[in-house]
Protein backbone atom coordinates (compact mmCIF):
# COMPACT_ATOMS: atom_id res chain seq x y z
CA UNK A 1 0.00 0.00 0.00
CA UNK A 2 2.95 2.39 0.83
CA UNK A 3 3.94 2.25 -2.95
CA UNK A 4 0.76 3.69 -3.67
CA UNK A 5 1.57 6.98 -1.71
CA UNK A 6 5.60 6.97 -3.31
CA UNK A 7 5.74 10.57 -5.02
CA UNK A 8 8.59 9.59 -7.58
CA UNK A 9 6.69 6.50 -8.69
CA UNK A 10 3.24 8.62 -9.04
CA UNK A 11 5.70 11.03 -11.09
CA UNK A 12 6.55 8.54 -13.56
CA UNK A 13 3.39 7.23 -13.59
CA UNK A 14 1.53 11.09 -15.02
CA UNK A 15 4.98 11.13 -17.10
CA UNK A 16 3.94 8.12 -18.93
CA UNK A 17 0.44 8.69 -18.67
CA UNK A 18 0.66 12.15 -20.84
CA UNK A 19 3.64 10.21 -22.89
CA UNK A 20 0.90 6.80 -23.55
CA UNK A 21 -1.91 9.70 -24.34
CA UNK A 22 0.52 11.37 -26.91
CA UNK A 23 1.30 8.31 -28.95
CA UNK A 24 -2.59 7.64 -28.73
CA UNK A 25 -3.55 11.37 -30.26
CA UNK A 26 -0.84 10.39 -33.34
CA UNK A 27 -1.94 6.77 -33.58
CA UNK A 28 -5.75 7.51 -33.79
CA UNK A 29 -6.50 11.15 -34.84
CA UNK A 30 -3.37 12.19 -37.19
CA UNK A 31 -5.27 10.33 -40.21
CA UNK A 32 -8.19 12.29 -40.08
CA UNK A 33 -6.41 15.58 -39.46
CA UNK A 34 -4.45 15.46 -42.66
CA UNK A 35 -7.15 14.16 -44.88
CA UNK A 36 -9.41 16.93 -43.34
CA UNK A 37 -6.66 18.79 -46.09
CA UNK A 38 -8.07 18.43 -49.83
CA UNK A 39 -4.11 18.07 -50.33
CA UNK A 40 -3.64 15.05 -48.58
CA UNK A 41 -4.97 11.71 -49.61
CA UNK A 42 -5.61 8.89 -47.18
CA UNK A 43 -2.81 7.13 -48.54
CA UNK A 44 -0.18 9.72 -48.07
CA UNK A 45 -1.64 10.15 -44.08
CA UNK A 46 -1.16 6.59 -43.82
CA UNK A 47 2.38 6.53 -45.40
CA UNK A 48 3.11 9.69 -42.74
CA UNK A 49 2.25 7.72 -40.19
CA UNK A 50 3.98 5.08 -41.16
CA UNK A 51 7.24 7.06 -41.07
CA UNK A 52 6.49 8.61 -37.28
CA UNK A 53 5.98 5.02 -36.27
CA UNK A 54 9.64 4.43 -38.37
CA UNK A 55 11.21 7.42 -36.80
CA UNK A 56 10.23 5.83 -33.33
CA UNK A 57 11.87 2.69 -34.11
CA UNK A 58 14.85 3.62 -35.12
CA UNK A 59 15.60 5.84 -32.24
CA UNK A 60 14.44 2.89 -29.84
CA UNK A 61 17.36 1.31 -31.50
CA UNK A 62 19.46 3.95 -31.22
CA UNK A 63 18.75 4.41 -27.65
CA UNK A 64 20.24 1.57 -26.30
CA UNK A 65 23.81 2.40 -27.21
CA UNK A 66 22.90 5.77 -26.53
CA UNK A 67 21.81 5.36 -23.05
CA UNK A 68 25.44 3.31 -22.56
CA UNK A 69 27.01 7.08 -23.14
CA UNK A 70 25.27 9.70 -21.70
CA UNK A 71 23.08 9.91 -18.70
CA UNK A 72 19.47 9.47 -19.08
CA UNK A 73 18.73 12.70 -17.80
CA UNK A 74 20.17 13.91 -20.84
CA UNK A 75 18.27 11.22 -23.07
CA UNK A 76 15.19 12.78 -21.85
CA UNK A 77 16.50 16.43 -22.11
CA UNK A 78 16.99 15.95 -25.85
CA UNK A 79 13.83 14.16 -26.07
CA UNK A 80 11.21 17.09 -24.44
CA UNK A 81 13.66 19.00 -27.25
CA UNK A 82 12.61 17.45 -30.06
CA UNK A 83 9.14 16.88 -29.16
CA UNK A 84 8.86 20.58 -29.23
CA UNK A 85 10.35 20.66 -32.53
CA UNK A 86 8.07 18.01 -33.62
CA UNK A 87 4.83 20.03 -32.33
CA UNK A 88 6.32 23.40 -34.01
CA UNK A 89 6.98 21.47 -37.29
CA UNK A 90 3.53 19.70 -37.82
CA UNK A 91 1.27 22.30 -36.55
CA UNK A 92 2.55 24.84 -38.65
CA UNK A 93 3.74 22.98 -41.62
CA UNK A 94 3.10 24.40 -44.96
CA UNK A 95 3.46 21.23 -47.08
CA UNK A 96 3.29 17.40 -46.90
CA UNK A 97 7.08 17.48 -46.71
CA UNK A 98 7.20 19.37 -43.34
CA UNK A 99 3.66 17.31 -41.91
CA UNK A 100 5.81 13.67 -42.46
CA UNK A 101 9.21 15.91 -41.27
CA UNK A 102 7.02 16.69 -37.74
CA UNK A 103 5.70 13.43 -37.16
CA UNK A 104 9.14 12.08 -37.77
CA UNK A 105 10.60 14.38 -35.06
CA UNK A 106 7.38 13.83 -33.04
CA UNK A 107 8.01 9.58 -32.73
CA UNK A 108 12.12 10.14 -32.13
CA UNK A 109 10.68 12.31 -29.34
CA UNK A 110 8.50 10.08 -27.93
CA UNK A 111 10.79 6.89 -28.20
CA UNK A 112 12.63 7.86 -24.82
CA UNK A 113 9.93 8.07 -22.52
CA UNK A 114 9.04 4.28 -21.61
CA UNK A 115 12.27 2.81 -21.38
CA UNK A 116 13.81 5.99 -19.56
CA UNK A 117 11.11 6.16 -17.40
CA UNK A 118 11.19 2.06 -16.75
CA UNK A 119 15.29 2.51 -16.61
CA UNK A 120 14.77 5.04 -13.13
CA UNK A 121 11.87 2.25 -11.49
CA UNK A 122 13.83 -0.51 -12.05
CA UNK A 123 17.08 1.49 -10.39
CA UNK A 124 15.03 2.93 -7.66
CA UNK A 125 12.82 0.31 -6.78
CA UNK A 126 14.84 -3.21 -7.63
CA UNK A 127 13.23 -5.21 -4.64
CA UNK A 128 9.73 -4.56 -5.84
CA UNK A 129 10.23 -3.46 -9.58
CA UNK A 130 7.09 -5.86 -10.75
CA UNK A 131 4.96 -4.38 -8.85
CA UNK A 132 6.27 -0.70 -9.67
CA UNK A 133 6.28 -1.17 -13.58
CA UNK A 134 2.45 -3.19 -13.34
CA UNK A 135 1.34 0.18 -11.41
CA UNK A 136 2.75 2.56 -13.99
CA UNK A 137 1.63 0.89 -17.05
CA UNK A 138 -1.70 0.67 -16.29
CA UNK A 139 -2.26 3.94 -15.35
CA UNK A 140 -0.30 4.98 -18.78
CA UNK A 141 -2.74 2.77 -20.21
CA UNK A 142 -5.59 4.39 -18.53
CA UNK A 143 -3.96 7.94 -19.45
CA UNK A 144 -3.92 6.75 -22.97
CA UNK A 145 -7.87 6.01 -23.15
CA UNK A 146 -8.84 9.03 -21.12
CA UNK A 147 -6.89 11.34 -23.16
CA UNK A 148 -7.94 9.77 -26.56
CA UNK A 149 -11.71 10.14 -25.12
CA UNK A 150 -11.07 13.49 -24.18
CA UNK A 151 -9.45 14.48 -27.94
CA UNK A 152 -12.87 12.90 -29.28
CA UNK A 153 -14.81 15.13 -27.69
CA UNK A 154 -12.78 18.31 -28.36
CA UNK A 155 -12.77 17.48 -31.82
CA UNK A 156 -16.18 16.97 -32.19
CA UNK A 157 -17.43 20.02 -30.57
CA UNK A 158 -14.34 22.40 -32.08
CA UNK A 159 -13.21 20.51 -34.92
CA UNK A 160 -9.99 18.32 -36.03
CA UNK A 161 -8.22 21.45 -36.85
CA UNK A 162 -7.28 21.71 -33.23
CA UNK A 163 -5.91 18.67 -33.07
CA UNK A 164 -2.24 19.84 -33.37
CA UNK A 165 -2.62 22.25 -29.81
CA UNK A 166 -3.38 19.13 -28.05
CA UNK A 167 0.26 17.90 -28.17
CA UNK A 168 2.03 20.86 -26.80
CA UNK A 169 -0.19 20.86 -24.10
CA UNK A 170 0.83 17.16 -22.69
CA UNK A 171 4.71 18.22 -24.18
CA UNK A 172 4.57 21.19 -21.53
CA UNK A 173 2.95 18.68 -18.71
CA UNK A 174 5.67 16.21 -19.54
CA UNK A 175 8.71 19.21 -19.54
CA UNK A 176 7.93 19.94 -16.10
CA UNK A 177 7.02 16.12 -14.59
CA UNK A 178 10.53 15.64 -16.49
CA UNK A 179 12.54 18.11 -14.20
CA UNK A 180 10.75 17.33 -10.79
CA UNK A 181 11.66 13.31 -11.73
CA UNK A 182 15.69 14.74 -13.09
CA UNK A 183 15.96 16.43 -9.76
CA UNK A 184 13.84 13.63 -7.40
CA UNK A 185 16.38 10.86 -9.42
CA UNK A 186 19.56 12.88 -8.65
CA UNK A 187 18.83 13.63 -5.05
CA UNK A 188 18.31 9.37 -4.57
CA UNK A 189 21.04 8.48 -6.15
CA UNK A 190 23.12 10.93 -4.55
CA UNK A 191 22.28 9.90 -1.12
CA UNK A 192 22.84 6.22 -2.16
CA UNK A 193 26.62 7.47 -3.27
CA UNK A 194 26.94 8.68 0.35
CA UNK A 195 25.19 5.89 2.33
CA UNK A 196 28.06 3.64 0.32
CA UNK A 197 30.63 6.12 1.05
CA UNK A 198 29.59 6.23 4.57
CA UNK A 199 29.48 2.26 4.74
Amino acid sequence: AEIFKDKFLLLLALFLLCQSGFEGIINNWTTLYLTSSPEIEMRSALFALSLYVTGMAVTRLILGWLLRKIAEKAVLILSIGLLLAGNLVFAYAANYALVVTGLILLGAGLAAGFPVMLGFAGTRYAHISGTAFSLIIAIALLGNMLINYAVGIIVEKYGIDQLPKLPFVLTFFMLILSLAIVRSYTTYIQTKQSQHAGN
